[in-house]
């Protein structure tokens, strides 16, 4: 069916479903990188963290850091993945400025955490089951500046390569997500739990977790035919509130090219401008085979027994969603008090600490919501105030 809208010719539709997945990338809190001595951290000047190896100079070597191994097998772990027993680092290669190799060591068909499963609460409440595709292991790119700070050129940019060479694990879900605050929410929880497992300090204001929607819908016209739009990757956003509404926007931007050109589009890149409030184009997507992944000759594979797996496991305990429940079904906590005190490691131990000690459950939750009053006016954590 066809209308007229402004005197143009439009696509009417009867209903639509929209389809999100993300890619999530988590900068995990180990000493030095992934693959190199070189000190991990944010700050400092630019390219002070650097050695020959996050240069890529001739004749050095990778190094496998196994405190980032271990880090990313517990969040496999507790998001219920399969570990993989034998994987393996690929190269992937590409030319950017800020990766002075010329490639990436990821892992490509042999992640190491698998098939796994996050379930949150959505924006009423109810529990929503989202699918984990899989987990890995990579390195991170250094930063291009492109607004240079005083005393270059006004049209100059300028590389700062401290941020290469950290451990980063790419999450990526199945396309489960059905609203934008679905999509924040997702994250937020996601944050809750990366902190709970110190693994990752997880402040997205300092790039330690960046989220990428995946986004498409699938449209039915009025005579019933289905229309799936190409997927749109939106980059780098790092903040719960430009996550929502990048999604939303991207929703409503396909909606309207579908309507008024019938096109469905092309799998491209976007980026998002928190300013104007709009998505924009700015590559064709690549595929996989644009990249040449080929095993890394330097690393050996890495193979997991289960003496590591018990290790790992052990060291996890009850995760936030099970002492969230514990405390509303055993101790009687409400809903809101139960997430507080089971959101933050440390704070949920100091509480359990308190009844152990006698205190009562009502006095302890009450002593809490102070400590937290002070934490907030310091920021810091209750438990360290």
């Amino acid at each position: 069916m066809l209308s007229l809208r402004q005197g143009a010719i439009v696509n009417v539709y009867k209903s639509y479903r929209v389809l999100i997945g993300l890619e999530i990338h988590i900068q995990l809190a180990t000493k030095s990188k992934m693959f190199t001595g070189a000190a991990n951290g944010f700050g400092g000047s630019p390219n002070s963290q650097v050695d020959a190896q996050v240069l890529g100079l001739p004749g050095t070597l990778p190094v496998m850091n196994k405190l980032a191994v271990d880090y990313a097998i517990k969040v496999g772990l507790a998001l219920g993945c399969q570990i993989a027993r034998h994987t393996k680092w690929d190269r992937k290669s590409y030319y950017y400025p800020d990766l002075p190799k010329n490639y990436q060591i990821s892992q490509y068909d042999l992640p190491i955490c698998s098939n796994g499963v996050f379930v949150i609460s959505d924006e009423n409440g109810q529990k929503r089951t989202i699918r984990i595709r899989r987990a890995h292991l990579e390195e991170d790119a250094g930063k291009l500046l492109h607004e240079a700070p005083g005393g270059y050129p006004i049209d100059h940019t300028i590389v700062d390569l401290n941020r290469a060479g950290t451990p980063l694990l790419e999450i990526v879900t199945e396309p489960d997500l059905a609203t934008p605050a679905q999509v924040a929410i997702f994250a937020q929880q996601l944050q809750e739990l990366v902190r709970y497992l110190g693994v990752s300090a997880a402040q997205m204001q300092m790039g330690h977790m960046r989220f990428e929607p995946n986004v498409n819908i699938h449209i039915t016209d009025a005579q019933g035919t289905l229309h799936k739009t190409a997927i749109t990757e939106i980059k780098n956003l790092n903040s719960f509130n430009a996550l929502h509404r990048a999604s939303a926007c991207e929703i409503q931007r396909q909606l309207a090219a579908w309507e008024e050109t019938g096109t469905l589009g092309k799998k491209s890149t976007y980026g998002w401008d928190d300013a104007t409030g709009t998505t924009f184009h700015q590559r064709d997507k690549e595929e996989a085979n644009d990249y040449r992944y080929f095993p890394d000759p330097d690393l050996m594979p890495v193979e997991v027994n289960d003496a590591w797996l018990a290790r790992l496991q052990a060291e996890i305990g009850e995760l936030p969603s099970a002492r969230r429940q514990r405390y509303v079904n055993t101790l009687g906590l409400s809903d809101q008090d139960a997430a507080f005190l089971a959101s933050d490691r440390a704070t949920g131990d100091l509480f359990e600490s308190a009844l152990t000690a006698g205190a009562e459950t009502r006095r302890a939750t009450s002593l809490m919501e102070t400590l937290r009053e002070m934490a907030n006016e310091h920021a810091v954590s209750p438990a360290a105030s």
